[in-house]
């Protein structure tokens, strides 16, 4: 067999052997392919490997979106209005005490608490927090408690080295009226003439049909009479004004519920008081609107805020917790008034303080959205524009997001007013429809026939009492980060080089090595805040550079002023120069004398 085979290669080309070859090996591999070769062993056998079937993806279940967090009833409901308990409370937290500050046109008490070292010797710079201001917004007031309890259980070394001062209800008022009569109110208990009939108070909002809330009134105009708005025809719920340009044409009369007890034609027009503490204040006062106020600063609740925080020249920072923000929506405008020189909310030099803030605001509380009032009058701009005192507002509410409807829900047809249509969405799937009143007839005595109706009260002003919690809890992070905020002055040794003919050169240098401005911009342009003062104890007659007395109205954080001083000292004495202001103790450096 093996001849034989060798014969075969003899006789084929090589091109065909090498052809056939990887062929013969693999047919015959036991054989040797030439005589007298040992016998080859077969080769391994080749599993082919069968594919691998791969197992199909289990597809994981969809994450539900989480169910939203009942927020229970409207405000007021849920709120506590025992402020002087819950002062007495918290004050037992922490070293401090508790003042009257004033008492309001319903003579009730409000009053302070003051958070830090008792000793009123010893000086420290202090944030000043205010809540309460009216009784639209009733988180305000939960805000401040929150915050105090923050720095006093879980951040108390911060008071090793400030004050906390806090205002937690500043218009009890208009808080006491608000829950007793379920409906907001935002002016303290001046009895004023608004509509200016000669008869303070006679015609305000009222539940005249009994529901338990005070609403609004709608009806179709009768001849004669001005239509304003109408239904609107894919929400009836919805009463809103004709747009013109679609070729709509307007229907209705709208009023705020009540009766026109004065029988002038016009419905709930003089309520009862007053006074919005948050327009009474003097930067932008909006003179002439009846809510503001005769004269600035008219109301002892605004008169007995403003009295305090000028005995108290320490206080460094403020938040004033309601209606108003700026922190969410930082107001970057430098516009200013008539007169070029006041700025209409913040000066413009101070913009990098507020912008910080803000910033802080969102990092801490991670709150992106907010409520917002017009803030011409307010406290938070008379403290920063006035007083010179880097003050902030903070609400943090806004509407809150309805859940999304269940899959498959057809989408509701869009509405001629998409606010009212996400509120009422809002009422209706996360609030099981307690924000809305449902339109019902009612036999008006003066209109005839209307339909009384509406969104209720306090829902689209005012958090509710489970939402308030959570809001607080979420700013009282805020309060803390900013109490960090301050300036804080450092004094180097003075040093004293020996010259001729009895006269020393004196060294020195004062660093902010705080992280916050001594005084904003504004507190240097009003000059209303006592400025940080170097002195040197010597006759000016004894200084022969550099002055005796120095001022320091502006340093920020970081830093230094360099001082020196050429004076004639014997070589035996000394110079004790101080450095004070109204938020740190007198800094004494020594001059030990050196002069040859």
């Amino acid at each position: 067999m093996g001849a034989r085979r060798t014969d075969i290669f003899r006789r084929m080309s090589l091109a065909s052997l090498l052809r056939v070859l990887p062929a013969l090996l693999i047919a015959v591999p036991a054989a040797p392919l030439f005589a007298g070769d040992p016998p080859t062993p077969p080769p391994a056998e080749v599993k082919k490997e069968e594919p691998k079937r791969e197992e199909p993806k289990k597809e994981e279940p969809k994450k539900e979106d989480p169910k939203p967090i009942d927020p229970g009833p409207l405000a007021p409901e849920g709120f506590s209005l025992a402020t002087a308990d819950r002062i007495a409370t918290v004050a037992k937290l922490a070293p401090s005490r508790v003042v009257q500050i004033a008492v309001s046109r319903g003579e009730k008490p409000i009053q302070a608490v003051l958070f830090g070292s008792p000793d009123p010797a010893k000086k420290l710079p202090a944030m000043l927090l205010v809540g309460g201001m009216d009784g639209v917004n009733f988180a305000s007031t939960e805000q401040v408690f929150a915050a105090l309890e923050s720095i006093a259980k879980d951040n108390p070394k911060l008071l090793d080295s400030m004050r906390v001062y806090a205002i937690p209800e500043a218009n009890p008022d208009a808080r006491a009226w608000a829950a007793k009569h379920k409906n907001t109110k935002a002016t303290n208990a001046r009895a004023v003439d608004s509509d200016r009939d000669g008869v303070a108070d006679e015609d305000g909002p009222r539940d005249i049909n009994g529901d338990g809330f005070v609403t609004m009134m709608r009806r179709v105009a009768p001849p004669g009479r001005t239509a304003t708005h109408l239904v609107d025809a894919a929400d009836a719920r919805i009463v809103r004004g004709a747009n013109r340009e679609k070729g709509e044409t307007a229907t209705h009369e709208i009023f705020v519920e009540g009766a026109d007890t004065d029988g002038d034609g016009v419905f709930a027009e003089d309520a009862e008081g007053g006074v919005d503490l948050d327009r009474n204040f003097p930067h932008r006062w909006p003179e002439g609107m009846s809510e503001a106020g005769p004269y600035q600063l008219s109301e002892p609740e605004s008169l007995g805020i403003a009295k305090f925080v000028r005995e108290h020249p320490e206080i460094v920072t403020a938040v004033v917790f309601g209606r108003h923000d700026t922190v969410v929506a930082f107001p970057d405008t430098k516009d200013k008034d008539s007169t070029g020189r006041t700025p209409q909310v913040y000066h413009e030099d101070d913009h990098a303080i507020y912008r910080e803030f803000s910033k802080l605001w969102k990092e801490s509380t991670k709150l992106e959205h907010s409520d917002n009032a017009d803030l011409a009058g307010s406290l938070v701009l008379w403290l920063a524009d006035h007083r010179g005192i880097a003050a902030v507002a903070a609400n943090g509410w806004t509407r809150p997001e309805a859940p999304k409807l269940p899959e498959g829900t057809p989408a509701p047809a869009e509405t001629g007013d998409g606010d009212q249509a996400a509120w009422l969405a809002v009422s209706d799937r996360l609030y099981g429809g307690r924000g809305f009143v449902a339109w019902k007839p009612f036999k008006h005595p003066k209109l005839g026939d209307v339909e009384i109706g509406g969104f209720a009260p306090f829902f689209k002003s005012s958090p509710t009492a489970v939402e308030a919690k959570d809001l607080a809890a979420k700013s009282a992070p805020f309060v803390v980060a900013l109490a960090a905020k301050r300036p804080e002055l450092a004094v180097s040794d003075a040093v004293v080089t020996p010259l001729a003919n009895g006269l020393a050169r004196i060294e020195m240098r004062v660093t902010n090595k705080g992280t916050l401005t001594t005084m904003t911009e504004m507190g240097r342009i009003t000059q209303v805040r006592q400025p940080i003062i170097v002195r040197l104890p010597i006759k000016p007659e004894e200084v022969f550079t550099g002055k005796p007395v120095e001022k320091i109205d502006r340093l920020l954080p970081g830093a230094s002023i360099e001082y020196s001083w050429v004076v004639h000292m014997p070589a035996s004495g000394s110079l004790d120069i101080t450095v004070n202001g109204p938020y740190f103790d007198t800094i004494t450096r020594t001059a030990k004398g050196a002069a040859r």
